[in-house]
């Protein structure tokens, strides 16, 4: 019979730092089913068997009444991020203490692995080894040291108990999910990953910063390929026996990250789940097909296109900055990943050449409801995003399709939104729709059309104006002015600070050089059009090679 994972199993397995049992007024031996998030809003994430992340709640009272609806529900406890308010003392439902540095979607991302690892160890055949912080919890008993297992990416996969005994570089990257990317360039230039490529013994790395631990490392391979390392913060040097010890975990450590390359969803499900979002982008019936299977034929179709904000790096070569983005675009696909997973476990992210896509969908709602809801989604990550991914990123939010055929076309509408907002510089919005780029995404197409004709950037009065004085004279400076102050003499006059008989000469000399009739509107639209084009010329290295996308590009 299988065994069931309990509430105090679990945290419990997952330990210090991120989680304490606080409260158990009785149920913390009952199976968890899964973890839910409660939104206050509307009284929703009280699912039978689950774990409640209260995020945003800290108030005893509150706590209190969503204990009592929460008991009457059948979920098995509340998680809360420390510290706890007295009250909770009284809850009649167990509380878990999250640190309160951890991320939410980080901690329901790590619940549900550790409930999938649970259930699949249940039906795997004996020593296939699939529950990884068992496997840590019993390395770390015989080495007597804390422990944390790490892909080849240093993402962290599972970490034993004891972490209190561990430094705060062990701390944060739990909390984190990953080693910072300033240790690990610091540990590449210890050669601490030199080392571990060339031995399939444990290797002794001293701290590289203040208030460090030394650790114990060894390297997982499976032949000559590395699949992931395990780490052990130590005091000293491990004994002979227990670097024994730990050598003798390295195939089992191993088995477990190949059966989770071909099982888990960082690995084969995933990877499956990424080729069904690709061939929904791309349309067709294929498409359709990839969309019922990954069920997103269910509701309101949105996309969400996100990528890196335009940046100027002078000292760098193309190549380097192309290596640098693409780079980012990776992490940027793991990290989008991990918190779908925790905010809208149903949607399902793809990286393209320029950005990461996420497809979601939004049951019983309509359009507009949908769209503002994939909005507020885009929003809330790429706020939170700025820990693990650093500053510079933006999303173009398109749809919803009114089925998944559609989705090429509002893939190519998030694209067309991207493109403009990152034509618009330092200045452009984190999140934006289509609606309130409209323009700028009509301008950006117009101007790469003119372009591919070979079309001079200005023609007909704007033409003979800078045949008379040049490109930047002061009568194309009037014009300029005028046109944006919607023709007001007297406005125009203010942004120019001259007095308005010194602009209405001006006027009747533009029109004497260049024979514009200010009356004709077809004329002033192709000025003002010509104008606009010419404002939003690119201005940096990243922007001088972004064309606006091709639909069918990826």
């Amino acid at each position: 019979m299988a065994q069931a994972l309990t509430l105090h199993r679990l945290v419990q397995d997952i330990g210090d730092p991120l989680l304490r049992l606080a409260v158990d007024p009785g149920g913390a031996e009952e199976p968890v089913a899964g973890v839910a998030i409660h939104d206050p809003a509307d009284g929703g994430g009280l699912e039978p068997g689950c774990l409640v992340l209260c995020v945003g709640m800290d108030a005893g009272p509150a706590l209190l009444a969503l204990g009592s609806a929460a008991l009457r529900a059948g979920a098995r406890g509340l998680a809360v991020k420390g510290p706890l308010p007295a009250e909770c003392a009284e809850c009649p439902v167990p509380v878990v203490e999250v640190n309160p540095g951890a991320s939410w979607m980080h901690l329901a991302a790590t619940v549900r692995q550790r409930l999938l690892d649970h259930s699949r160890a249940q039906w795997e055949p004996a020593g296939a080894t699939s529950d990884l912080f068992q496997l840590a919890n019993t390395i770390s008993a015989m080495i007597q040291a804390p422990v944390a297992i790490e892909d080849a990416a240093s993402a962290v996969l599972a970490w034993s108990a004891g972490q209190g005994d561990a430094d705060e570089s062990r701390v944060e990257t739990i909390l984190g999910r990953a080693v910072h990317p300033d240790r690990l360039r610091r540990l590449a230039e210890q050669g601490a990953f030199e080392r571990l490529r060339r031995t399939t013994a444990p290797v002794y790395i001293e701290p590289h910063e203040p208030g460090m631990l030394p650790r114990v490392a060894m390297a997982v391979r499976a032949d000559s390929e590395v699949l992931g390392y395990v780490w052990a913060v130590v005091t000293a040097p491990l004994s002979p026996g227990c670097l024994r010890s730990l050598e003798m975990f390295a195939p089992v450590v191993a088995l477990h990250l190949i059966n989770n390359a071909h099982a888990d969803s960082s690995g084969w499900a995933r990877r499956q789940r990424r080729d069904l979002a690709a061939a929904v982008l791309a349309g067709g019936s294929a498409g359709m097909g990839a969309a019922r299977e990954l069920q997103l034929d269910t509701g309101a179709l949105c996309l969400v296109a996100v990528g890196l904000r335009p940046y100027s790096a002078v000292s760098d070569t193309a190549a380097a900055q192309a290596a640098v983005a693409a780079a980012r675009l990776r992490r940027l696909e793991e990290v989008l990943t991990l918190y779908l997973t925790a905010m809208h476990p149903a949607a399902v992210a793809v990286r393209g050449d320029r950005a990461v896509y996420a497809l979601a969908t939004w049951p019983r709602t309509d359009p507009d409801e949908a769209l503002t809801a994939a909005r507020s989604l885009a929003a809330d990550f790429v706020s939170r995003s700025a820990t693990a991914l650093g500053d510079g990123w933006m999303a173009a939010v398109a749809g919803p399709a009114a089925e998944p055929g559609q989705v090429p076309t509002i893939r190519a509408q998030a694209d067309a939104v991207l493109h403009a907002m990152r034509r618009s510089g330092e200045g452009a919005p984190a999140v934006a729709t289509l609606d309130e780029t409209a323009l700028q995404v009509l301008l950006d197409h117009l101007r790469d059309i003119t372009q591919s004709l070979g079309l001079p950037p200005a023609s007909g009065a704007l033409r003979r104006l800078a045949a008379h004085e040049g490109a930047d004279g002061y009568l194309t400076e009037t014009l300029a002015a005028f046109v944006a102050a919607q023709c007001v003499s007297e406005e125009a006059a203010a942004r120019l600070r001259v007095h308005p008989n010194t602009l209405r000469y001006r006027l009747r000399r533009i029109r004497e050089v260049s024979g514009l009739d200010f009356q004709d509107a077809d004329q002033m639209l192709l000025v003002q059009l010509q104008l606009r084009l010419q404002r939003r010329e690119p201005t940096t290295p990243f922007d001088a090679t972004d064309k606006a996308p091709d639909s069918n590009s990826s």
